[in-house]
Parts: structure tokens; C-alpha cells; sequence
């Protein structure tokens, strides 16, 4: 209880912020001999909503248009003596766009045109390797594959696969997808033997990142997937309740909700499912194989004038789950089950000091904890374990944009406490494992700055420094320079890429305690490990 306590009380102690995944929208206005075409209305919004941002082009016919979040958007321009234009694109998370539109003069032959045209499928300005999907995008997929972000990254991210013992493998490596929610990374396992995860239906925006990573992106480097959730203002007071039901008991049922109220917007979802095949068992039968568990959200977005916003996303999750048996552990009635619960908080603020410079601020806290049930027959080794622990963390990213280039620099604080226990009873092997308990405490701090500009017409350059001190039973650090580059040939409507990045991984902190005394404490000493290091 008093880690939750002191979790409260440091939300509330910096209640002044959270990154809410916002950018910039900017572009130039220009009919087809190339005038710039001035004081041309702009209007942003999504494609099924009504507009939300609007601006004017200035006298070279460019405009901006800041602190915008995620998502897909459409851009309508009107200007006096031109048919209007539309674009259609998807804004992807802290990635600013700049589009570059042509306009049609009016002619007296014609009353009207609407000029429509895609983002390209190849972003020219990204200089990484990523697959960005809406929320529109999600809902296209059939519903197996939006259950967890583990289905969708298996189903979506090239290299991602499922390992025997059900860990998502990315490029080969089990522990190799890091995950960012509004901004916020966390350094927890997103497997399904540790969390039972983050619904797909929450999300405006997933990002699948492969390759090219900005220093604003840390450790676990097989993937990324960056998450922005769902705002209820664009619901208008409206949600929807889903059902489904296939063999093998599994079932899910989950609601959502949302709407504004003045100033205030507000999003709600729940969801509940079973299982019959929670895990892939060891078998091609499913024994004793049965999981269930539920998943709620709510999100509350404020606009306090120009200037501030707030955000304010709280999401819990739990699952009891039964370990699968082989046959012979059927037949002696293994029955060990497991039971995890995780609950997070990401509290925010985001102000905006002029339509060039923004600053986002993040404030965050996760606990989790995971029980393992021993077994109830008298056969089977017994293993009972427990873990628990507590995240706090502090994120603050400043943006600046000047002559082409935006410059971006951020610092993310992480403080972390780990507490794990074990048991183990081999049932009659005389080389029993010790018991253990034991509580660790350390974080991560880290600082980047970067730069994305222009170098020459076409090629695109993100670069910059990105440093690391890791200390969790054991302590590394680590200077990583990374550069991206993006040439666009516009003829083919490709890009080539080409990048450096120097890269830095923590370990596991799910048992990091148990492994690093178990690698020290072994009867055998040839298989002695030492500690989990970065």
C-alpha cells in the first residue's frame, strides 16, 4: 500500500505534464505556375468529424499549424479565385509533416472541383522503416487480430513471430519489442505470461517501427510500437458494445463510450474475455489451458485556452490463467495457474510557447504484480512465485523550429522497485534451490537531442546523440549516436534509406533479482552466470 501511496501523491506533485504524441502540420499554398497563394484558408480535422484546427496561409502561402495529435486528418484549403482542395493523410506520432499543395484556378466552365490527393504510401520525409495504421485502419481488421498488441505485431510487423513458449519474437529475439503509450515507454514485458496487455481498440494510432530509430526512441531494438489512445471528443456521447464468440471458449465482450463536455473530453472502455488456448500449449491438445481476463481505460483531454492542454489516460488489466500440462502432467492432475495485474497512470501537460516552439511533459506510473499458483499434486515439482513492481518516471521533450530544421532535445527520468520471491520443491531431488526473497531498487536516466532537416532538395537527415545510465541489480551506461538519412526519387515514388545506429538494451526486469541470484548461486559451477547486465 505505501508504494501506491507515493505513486498518488507523485502524480499529484507533478500534475504539470504529459507528452500527448503531438507535432506539426505545416505546408506551403501554390496554384499550378507556382504563386503562392495567400491568405488561403486552412481547416484540420479527421475524416469524420468536423474540422478542429484552422489558420491562414501568409503572404508566401505557407502555414503551420502546431500541437496537433496523432492520427488520420484531412486538410481542406480554400482561397478566393480556386476550386477547393483537399489532402487526406495520416499524422504519425512526434513526426511533423510538411505538405506541399497546388491549387486550381476557377474557370468560368466549370462551377466546381474538389482536388484531391493521397499522402504517399512511401513517406519521403521518414527516414526509418515503419508502418503506420490508423484507428480506421484497426477497424478494417478482422477481430482476431486486433485482441492484443502481441496479435497485432505478429500479424503486422515484418521479422515479429511467435516463439515456442509463446514470447513474440522480433528479428529472432525474444525480449525485442518496446512499447510507447502517448509518448511514454515502459520497461515491463509485453508478453502474455506478464501482462494481459493493452486492447488495439483503445488506439488512435500504432505506429509498427523496424528500423532508423531517433534517439527520442530507447532500448529493446527488434521493434517499436508507438501507441496514441483513442480521445472521446470526436464521439459526441456516442459508443459502441461488441461481442464475439468462436470455439474453444473464447469469448470477449467490450463497450466503449465517449464525448466533450465544454472544455473537457472524455473516452471509457471496457472489455472482458476468455480462452480455451490462452497459451500454446507444449501439445497439440489443450490441456488445462484455460485463461480469462478484463481490460479497462479512461482517458480525460482539456483544452485550457491556446496555450495548455491536459491529459489525463488511466488504464488496469488482469488475468488468471492455467499453466498448460503435457500428458503426463494431465494424468497426475497438475493444476498451476497464474494471476497478473497491472495498473497505469500517465498524467500530462503540453504548452505551447509560439507556433515554432512546444514543450511536452510526461509524468507516469505502472505497478504490476504476478503470482504463480504451486500445484496440488503430490507428483509434480511444486514452484510458487510472486513479483512486484513499481515504475515512476518523468519525460519532458522541448521542440523548436527554425529555417527547416526542428530540433528536439528531452530528458526521461525512471525510477523502478522490483520485490520477488521463490519457492521450488523438486519432490525428492536432494539439489533443491534455495529459497528466496528479495526487494531491488534502481532506475534509468537518459537524455537526446536530434535534429530533422533537409540537407539538400529531396534527402531528408534525422541525427543526433542519445545517453544512457541503466542501474537494476546491475549498473551500464551508454553514448549512442544515431543518423538517418531518406533520399526521395520522385520519378519512381521511392526512398532509399540509409542509417547508423548505435543502440542500448537493459535486461529483463520481470525476476531480474531471481536470475542474478540463481546465475550466482548454482551447485554446478560451470553453469554459473553471474548478474543480469544491460
Amino acid at each position: 500500500m505505501r508504494c501506491s501511496y507515493w505513486g498518488v501523491a507523485f502524480l499529484l506533485l507533478f500534475s504539470c505534464g504529459s507528452a500527448f504524441a503531438q507535432t506539426i502540420v505545416e505546408g506551403t499554398v501554390h496554384d499550378n505556375s507556382g504563386s503562392a497563394v495567400a491568405n488561403a484558408s486552412i481547416s484540420l480535422g479527421h475524416p469524420d468529424a468536423t474540422a478542429v484546427l484552422t489558420t491562414i496561409t501568409d503572404t508566401d502561402g505557407k502555414f503551420r499549424i502546431s500541437a496537433v495529435e496523432a492520427g488520420a486528418y484531412r486538410l481542406r484549403v480554400q482561397a478566393t479565385g480556386y476550386y477547393i482542395s483537399t489532402y487526406d493523410f495520416v499524422l504519425r506520432s512526434r513526426q511533423p509533416v510538411s505538405l506541399n499543395i497546388e491549387m486550381q484556378k476557377e474557370e468560368t466552365v466549370r462551377q466546381s472541383v474538389e482536388v484531391s490527393a493521397r499522402y504517399l504510401t512511401v513517406d519521403p520525409e521518414k527516414t526509418g522503416s515503419s508502418y503506420t495504421f490508423s484507428r480506421q485502419d484497426l477497424e478494417r481488421l478482422p477481430d482476431p487480430i486486433v485482441e492484443s498488441t502481441n496479435d497485432l505485431v505478429n500479424n503486422l510487423m515484418p521479422g515479429a513471430s511467435d516463439s515456442h513458449d509463446n514470447f513474440l519474437a522480433v528479428r529472432g529475439t525474444e525480449f525485442s519489442l518496446h512499447e510507447f503509450i502517448n509518448g511514454v515507454s515502459f520497461l515491463d514485458n509485453t508478453q502474455p505470461q506478464f501482462s494481459a496487455g493493452v486492447s488495439p481498440q483503445i488506439f488512435e494510432t500504432m505506429d509498427l517501427m523496424t528500423g532508423g530509430f531517433t534517439p527520442e526512441y530507447g532500448n529493446r531494438f527488434g521493434g517499436v510500437l508507438d501507441i496514441t489512445t483513442r480521445s472521446g471528443a470526436d464521439l459526441a456521447g456516442h459508443g459502441d458494445l461488441n461481442f464475439r464468440g468462436v470455439t474453444l471458449d473464447n469469448y470477449d465482450l467490450n463497450a466503449d463510450y465517449g464525448g466533450q463536455a465544454g472544455r473537457l473530453g472524455y473516452y471509457f472502455f471496457a472489455d472482458g474475455f476468455t480462452s480455451g488456448r490462452y497459451l500454446d500449449p507444449p501439445e497439440p491438445r489443450e490441456l488445462f489451458d484455460f485463461g480469462k481476463g478484463s481490460r479497462a481505460a479512461a482517458q480525460f483531454d482539456w483544452h485550457a485556452g491556446n496555450k495548455d492542454s491536459f491529459k489525463l489516460l488511466i488504464m488496469s488489466s488482469g488475468a488468471n490463467f492455467q499453466q498448460p500440462n503435457i500428458t503426463d502432467d494431465q494424468l497426475v492432475g497438475r493444476d498451476a495457474q497464474r494471476r497478473l495485474r497491472q495498473y497505469t497512470a500517465i498524467l500530462g501537460w503540453l504548452h505551447t510557447f509560439s507556433p515554432q516552439t512546444l514543450l511536452q511533459t510526461s509524468v507516469y506510473q505502472r505497478t504490476s504484480s504476478d503470482k504463480v499458483l504451486p500445484t496440488t499434486d503430490p507428483v509434480t515439482p511444486l514452484s510458487d512465485a510472486s513479483r512486484a513492481s513499481l515504475t515512476l518516471g518523468v519525460k519532458s521533450d522541448l521542440s523548436h523550429s527554425w529555417r527547416g530544421h526542428l530540433f528536439k532535445a528531452g530528458v526521461d527520468f525512471v525510477r523502478l522497485r522490483e520485490g520477488e520471491s521463490f519457492f521450488f520443491d523438486s519432490r525428492g531431488d536432494p539439489d533443491v534451490f534455495p529459497p528466496f526473497r528479495g526487494w531491488g531498487k534502481g532506475g534509468q536516466a537518459s537524455f537526446y537531442v536530434q535534429d530533422h532537416f533537409s540537407l539538400v532538395r529531396n534527402l531528408i537527415v534525422d541525427a543526433g546523440l542519445r545517453y544512457d545510465h541503466f542501474d537494476l541489480v546491475d549498473a551500464d551506461q551508454q553514448a549512442s549516436p544515431r543518423v538517418g538519412l531518406a533520399y526521395h526519387l520522385a520519378k519512381t515514388k521511392s526512398v532509399i534509406h540509409a542509417g547508423y545506429n548505435r543502440l542500448f538494451s537493459p535486461p529483463p526486469i520481470e525476476y531480474s533479482l531471481l536470475a542474478s541470484f540463481s546465475g550466482s548461486n548454482v551447485i554446478d559451477p560451470a553453469a554459473l552466470r553471474g548478474q543480469v547486465r544491460p
